[in-house]
């Protein structure tokens, strides 16, 4: 029991008939000394009180008009909850303009945040149509003789980057009749493991396609382990550097492989 006149809070226990049987120091120093819950109801909330305090209400939280030391019309806000043993307890906790301001700043923050989790909804919109525009950037189709193509690729090579891209190869690789595409990974990052297994779909497709041989340009040493695991059942190149590439094609130009320069 001492707990519970020790609360920080003012705290009622009453009974069913609305006598005070216990009451902290905190409702002691606030309200005046009665013997019953209801004098400390104004007379205009006395119905309310009346018909929210019913014996076994369900838990709820309403206002009153009540008496204290300091005024004779103090707004609370009640909350409460009735035992087992018929007890009530009750907690009141007054409504002043201290309390209204903070909730006023309560809801204005509310709306603040309310505002940026939109503006960051923009945002966040704005950022995936800009990253599904660059994808579908990447990998331009090059074309530098009428039989070969130069395909350079930039950044993490993700699936959903390889296939966005892969469709448009394929498709101007079957509309210019190509033989040779030379692929550019030196602007490439990292390549995840589904963005592999579309690269492999990729090139395996070119091969089937129409025999189109796949080069690949400027691989790193970390790039090297993952593209080593391809599937070598079509055929695949490697060249260091576009100079290689340049010196690649100008070879199979000059041999007839290629069909001469478009102007």
């Amino acid at each position: 029991m001492a707990n519970v006149i020790n609360l920080p809070i003012p705290y009622f226990q009453i009974s069913k008939d609305f006598d005070i049987r216990v009451r902290s120091h905190l409702a002691e120093k606030l309200f005046p000394n009665v013997d019953g819950f209801l004098e400390l109801v104004d007379g205009d909330s006395m119905e309310k009180a009346q018909k929210y305090l019913q014996f076994k209400s369900d838990d709820t939280e309403f206002e009153l008009v009540m008496k204290t030391f300091q005024s004779p019309f103090s707004l609370f806000e009640i909350r409460m909850s009735w035992n087992v043993d018929s007890t009530c307890e009750i907690i009141c906790l007054e409504k002043n303009s201290h309390n209204e301001k903070l909730s006023r700043q309560i809801d204005r923050l509310r709306s603040r945040l309310q505002n940026t989790n939109f503006e960051l909804l923009d945002k966040k919109n704005e950022l995936e149509s800009a990253l599904q525009r660059i994808n579908e950037l990447s990998g331009p189709f090059i074309s530098l003789t009428d039989k070969t193509a130069l395909i350079p690729l930039f950044g993490d090579l993700t699936d959903e980057k390889v296939e966005l891209i892969s469709q448009k190869i394929l498709d101007n690789a079957h509309r210019k009749n190509q033989e040779r595409l030379y692929f550019d990974f030196t602007g490439v990052g990292d390549i995840t493991k589904k963005g592999f297994k579309g690269l492999q779909q990729l090139f395996k497709t070119l091969w089937y396609m129409g025999q189109i041989e796949a080069i690949i340009i400027g691989i790193t040493p970390q790039q090297a382990v993952v593209l080593n695991n391809l599937d070598t059942e079509y055929h695949l190149r490697f060249v260091s550097t576009l100079k290689d590439a340049i010196t690649d094609l100008e070879k199979h130009t000059k041999t007839g492989a290629g069909s001469g320069y478009r102007n």
